[in-house]
């Protein structure tokens, strides 16, 4: 049985589907079956950095009722044992999918894969909520600024009261700025475990706008070697084992 995991965070731009890309990736690289589900159903970002463009079925014709969710699974070729959901990036789509059908369509997906990875959007409403609530466990991504952990914990603590078992947080973007908040400090201040901290990297910049992930694009790079770290945690401690743990 494959472990469901909700990539969430407080604001925007924090990395969510950067982190849940190369998550996704280096997963695989671990010999994982791994599917990456887009769960921001406005945003819909995943596609783009995954490299994987007109994607004809998506998670938003699932949620309508005009395809089932094996129609919208897209081997990536590229990256061993990964897949991927696409949502739609038409405004059409968007208004006709309700979010609320999030659940029953992406908890079905841990009888095929080991990981089901959900980027979703940020914050607490109802599309957020529904996407995140789509999970079992949950990854939190936050930048080291206290506005930004914040607002990540505060989800964290909701979720964790729907029952959702929390894994920990990375810090991403780490070392951008003087001012950052030290990896101790952010575990102070989150009350979950600090995973991995990812560095400012410009390799993943790059990979980003090649539309590969960077532990695929660039596997010597400092962001990559976090990358996989993550990958090994994450491993070691989802499941049963992270529900005692945390």
């Amino acid at each position: 049985m494959g472990k469901i995991i909700s990539i969430v965070s407080g604001k925007g731009g924090t990395g969510k589907t950067t982190t849940t890309a190369n998550l996704a990736v280096a997963l695989g690289k671990l010999g994982k079956s791994v599917v990456a589900v887009d769960g921001d159903l406005t945003m819909a970002n995943l596609s783009l950095v995954m490299g994987l463009d007109d994607a004809s079925v998506t998670i938003h014709d699932v949620l309508i009722g005009t395809a089932e969710i094996k129609d919208a699974i897209y081997a990536i070729p590229d990256f061993e044992n990964v897949h991927v959901i696409p949502a739609a990036i038409d405004w059409e789509h968007v208004m006709k999918a309700d979010p609320r059908g999030l659940p029953s369509v992406i908890k079905p997906l841990k009888e095929q894969f080991d990981y089901v990875l959900i980027d979703c959007p940020a914050g607490l409403q109802v599309d957020a909520m529904s996407a995140m609530l789509s999970g079992e466990e949950v990854l939190l991504v936050t930048n080291p600024e206290i506005s930004c952990m914040t607002d990540t914990m505060k989800v964290g603590i909701v979720l964790k009261r729907a029952g959702l078992a929390m894994l920990g947080f990375v810090l991403n973007r780490y070392g951008r700025s003087s001012n950052d908040i030290p990896p101790d400090a952010a575990e102070e201040v989150m009350e979950v475990p600090l995973l991995a901290v990812i560095p400012e990297d410009p390799a993943v910049r790059e990979a980003t706008l090649e539309g590969i992930p960077v532990v695929a694009y660039k596997p010597t790079s400092d962001g990559a070697k976090a990358f996989m770290a993550l990958a090994q945690e994450i491993e070691r401690i989802s499941g049963f084992k992270a529900r005692v743990m945390y």
